[in-house]
């Protein structure tokens, strides 16, 4: 229990100090600092500063009987309720950041995963970007070697459809594809099947200054480039196809 608790503490913000003293003063109701950094195994000489710090927080308070001072814990659910307003606060100001951070030159980067988790990254990145339409290339079975039919159609699909994001879509020949085109009008996406000897291992997706590339199950590569420049060439290069389609 008390390593849960310390782990849950850190991802609220906690460094492991401050969550070791919180913890432990909110098991001794009040307490003096030696008293705290005892039971917490940390130095006196470091309690009196994480203290100052859990206070400044609101996190603990103090108190003083008979010329000594005590301490004590906030309530779990008031330091919650502290830290939910930080957030709050953050999320309502965001644009500021966004401000400062549409300033700076970005320069090209790139992500690598793998995996079914990487496979998954893709498809949040996508969804967490804001836009409302990307380009891919595709052979879809090969996606059946990360995750399953059902969360293909039941996330992936689902969040796409609920978000109003559209697709166009270039896709190798087979009989799958010929399943997944079938829907293309519920599923906000226009498709275009390759000829049958074209084949298309790699997935390649087009969204914004973006582009994701997912290989086969085999080669277990997944990454996201991030450039401008490459983005449009890559979307000038799909459109090219597109139009002799």
């Amino acid at each position: 229990m008390d390593t849960m608790i310390i782990k849950l503490l850190t991802d609220l913000g906690f460094t492991k100090e401050q969550a070791k003293m919180y913890r432990s003063l909110l098991e001794l109701g009040e307490a003096t600092v030696q008293e705290i950094a005892k039971k917490a195994g940390v130095k006196r000489s470091s309690a009196y500063y994480i203290l100052e710090q859990l206070k400044k927080e609101g996190a603990v308070y103090e108190t003083k009987a008979k010329k000594r001072t005590y301490y004590i814990a906030e309530k779990p659910d008031e330091v919650l309720e502290k830290f939910q307003k930080k957030v709050d606060k953050f999320s309502k100001n965001i644009e500021l950041f966004r401000a400062i951070e549409n300033q700076n030159v970005k320069k090209p980067r790139i992500y690598l995963m793998d995996g079914p988790e990487g496979f998954k990254k893709v498809w949040k990145t996508i969804f967490d970007s804001g836009l409302k339409e990307f380009q891919i290339t595709t052979d879809p079975q090969e996606f059946l070697t990360f995750v399953k039919k059902g969360y293909i159609t039941n996330e992936i699909i689902k969040k796409k459809v609920q978000l109003g994001i559209r697709s166009r879509q270039l896709v190798a020949s087979s009989e799958y594809a010929k399943e997944v085109v079938a829907k293309d009008a519920r599923e906000n996406r226009i498709s275009k099947i390759l000829p049958h000897i074209y084949k298309i291992p790699f997935t390649t997706i087009i969204f914004g200054g973006k582009v994701a590339y997912i290989s086969n199950w085999r080669e277990n590569m997944i990454f996201i480039i991030e450039s401008d420049d490459f983005a449009k060439t890559q979307k000038s290069i799909f459109d090219a196809l597109w139009e002799k389609l």
